[in-house]
């Protein structure tokens, strides 16, 4: 009986259980999407800083299941807000708190059950459409990559049992030790207790000290190694819980005492604020560290991506040489939008053991080569050859031709000639065109094309022997493609996820904050002041772990730059991934300020 009942409380307030399933089946599915990545031993190690790589997901697997952690019991406070009032009915109505914990108990594993296995199902959902998207964006087969993963399987569903398990125990002990008066009235407690001073200084200090700190593990990474990650990841988890727990509430006491509290509803917005005061600094620590872990490692995704190409160029300024090109060649050269070409006859003479080409053709249409003026910065020089500088082997125009030719030409020395003693030589004139391709990421499929035709033109498996920036730009593929994917994939699942744990945290205390709202429209308050107020509390609490997030970001991209890892800096996409990502973010805030307004601003009579 108390079970129907307790199900009929349910379907009363389905649209609450709506936002915390949602909350629970999107954070499942982000930590699945982390979990198949981080548990894929061949997907992650499959590079050169592979081992890196894993190191740096073991830690990245402990600061997400802290997060999760943080989330789930919160999700479970917002669960337990719900029923409290509830359960303190039942129990003045004479139920035993001992068949209510139970009851309280197994609804909270329950709910944690169907949301892990439909999180599970999203997640898998989410992977195989976000890894098929992302590779079609770089241009890189996913070698050894599944969206179904078993031991990422197993690692949620175990991670998010034991967290609801946990859960439900202490449910069950609070409604023992708790009275059912005091669960009756708790919708009307407030988290606000007033903190000593010396306390809050005493925090703030610690945690800029603790920022510090992490920060400095960051800029010393070559001394540190791997240790830098660790110790970052314990400094700026407390540093930042401890920052927010003390200048949040600091601030929100300046403002206070300011003449800012007397001017419209500001009085009623920080009551909002105070009242749910230890959630929000729990909630924007998490949002923060999610903030910065979404931001870096699209910053470093997108660099690497940015990275490729240009080292690729740097190093020849041809995409590919092709010697003879058949029908289905030009064909598929002519497919290449932005692009220039050169062709020129070539001769080989095995006796002389020597690569003839024409003078007057060079002279005509000369070859371009690109040097790296500095590598640090990838900035590279175009430069136009000179006929003489054929004549030394470790020119840049040498070079740059010697690359470009077939696999039998390289080993012979290049010999630039009149035409009347070109023709005079006995022996098959080729054809060699060279392609530049100006986006070789735009042309990466049409190119991937041309080489593996080249290869069995050539009669070898391996595409390096072509020749031409487009093998450099291939292997350094290889080499990075993994990191650049893993990347933008995580920043993209870390977006999603501080998204949710914000707007569902604010979304949770709608139904409550709509009894206040309610309060101030019969005594007059104006939609447009009530909106306003909307706007400025949400506002706030978008705004303070963005800041802190983009300052994380800031110092923990040194991590990436000391150690050299990105070549050309790793800041050099940090200001467009910013912007970018800030537009996203105000777009989560419209989103979230557009429903919580329809939720608690009253209609007036005349809208009625």
């Amino acid at each position: 009986m108390l079970g129907k009942i307790s199900l009929s409380g349910i379907k009363a307030r389905w649209k609450d259980y709506l936002v915390l399933f949602s909350g629970m089946i999107i954070t499942t599915a982000i930590f699945y999407m982390f979990e198949a990545i981080s548990t894929n031993d061949q997907f992650t190690t499959n590079s050169p800083v592979g081992e890196s790589a894993k190191f740096v997901f073991i830690f990245g697997s402990v600061l997400l299941a802290i997060i999760t952690l943080v989330y789930v019991f919160y999700a479970n406070n917002f669960l337990m807000s719900m029923r409290k009032h509830d359960y303190g009915l039942f129990m003045m109505l004479g139920a035993k708190s001992r068949v209510i914990s139970r009851l309280i108990a197994t609804e909270t594993v329950v709910i944690g059950l169907i949301s892990t296995i439909i999180g599970l199902i999203v997640g898998v959902g989410f992977t195989k459409i976000l890894s098929r998207f992302l590779a079609s964006q770089i241009h890189m087969p996913l070698t050894h990559f599944s969206a179904f993963y078993m031991p990422a399987m197993w690692t949620t569903v175990i991670m998010f049992l034991v967290l609801f398990i946990i859960a439900g125990f202490l449910n069950a002990r609070t409604f023992v030790k708790t009275s059912a008066l005091r669960l009756l009235r708790s919708s009307q407690q407030s988290d606000w207790k007033q903190p000593k001073a010396v306390s809050l200084w005493v925090q703030a200090v610690l945690g800029i000290l603790l920022l510090a700190g992490g920060y400095y593990a960051m800029y010393d990474i070559k001394q540190l190694k791997l240790m830098a990650v660790a110790i970052g990841l314990v400094t700026i988890v407390l540093g930042t819980y401890l920052v927010f727990n003390s200048f949040f509430v600091m601030l929100l006491q300046v403002i206070q005492r300011s003449k800012m509290n007397t001017k419209g509803l500001n009085s009623f917005t920080l009551a909002q604020l105070k009242f749910r005061i230890r959630d929000y600094t729990k909630i924007l620590s998490v949002v923060s560290l999610l903030f910065a872990l979404a931001l870096g490692a699209i910053t470093v995704g997108t660099g690497f991506q940015n990275m490729v190409p240009k080292l690729a160029q740097g190093n020849g300024y041809y995409s590919v040489g092709i010697t003879n090109p058949s029908s289905k060649m030009n064909a598929l050269v002519d497919q290449i939008k932005d692009k220039s070409t050169i062709t020129y006859q070539q001769k080989i003479d095995p006796q002389t053991k020597s690569v003839y080409y024409r003078i007057d053709q060079l002279q005509k249409q000369p070859i371009k080569y690109s040097e790296f003026v500095d590598k640090a910065t990838l900035k590279a020089k175009i430069s136009t050859a000179q006929v003489a500088q054929y004549r030394h082997d470790d020119s840049g125009a040498y070079q740059e031709l010697w690359g470009l030719q077939a696999p039998d030409a390289k080993a012979f020395k290049i010999k630039v000639v009149s035409a009347n003693s070109f023709n005079r030589i006995t022996a098959k004139t080729n054809q060699l065109l060279m392609v530049r391709a100006n986006n070789m990421d735009a042309a990466t499929t049409t190119l991937t094309k041309i080489t593996n035709l080249q290869a069995k033109q050539y009669g070898t498996k391996n595409n390096q022997l072509v020749g031409g920036s487009f093998a450099t730009y291939q292997l350094l593929k290889g080499v990075f493609g993994s990191l650049e994917f893993m990347g933008i994939f995580l920043g993209i699942a870390f977006l999603a996820m501080l998204a949710s744990c914000l707007m569902f945290k604010i979304l949770s205390g709608a139904a409550s904050d709509k009894i206040r709202f309610d309060m101030l429209n019969k005594i007059g308050a104006r939609r447009s002041v009530l909106k306003r107020s909307i706007w400025v509390q949400i506002l706030g609490l978008f705004t303070l772990p963005g800041i802190l997030g983009i300052i994380d970001v800031a110092f923990g991209l040194q991590m990436f730059s000391r150690s050299g890892l990105l070549i050309g800096g790793a800041y050099q996409t940090f200001a467009i991934t910013t912007g970018g990502f800030l537009i996203l973010y105000l777009i989560y805030f419209a989103v979230t300020v557009l429903i919580y307004s329809r939720i608690v601003v009253p209609k007036t009579k005349v809208e009625k």
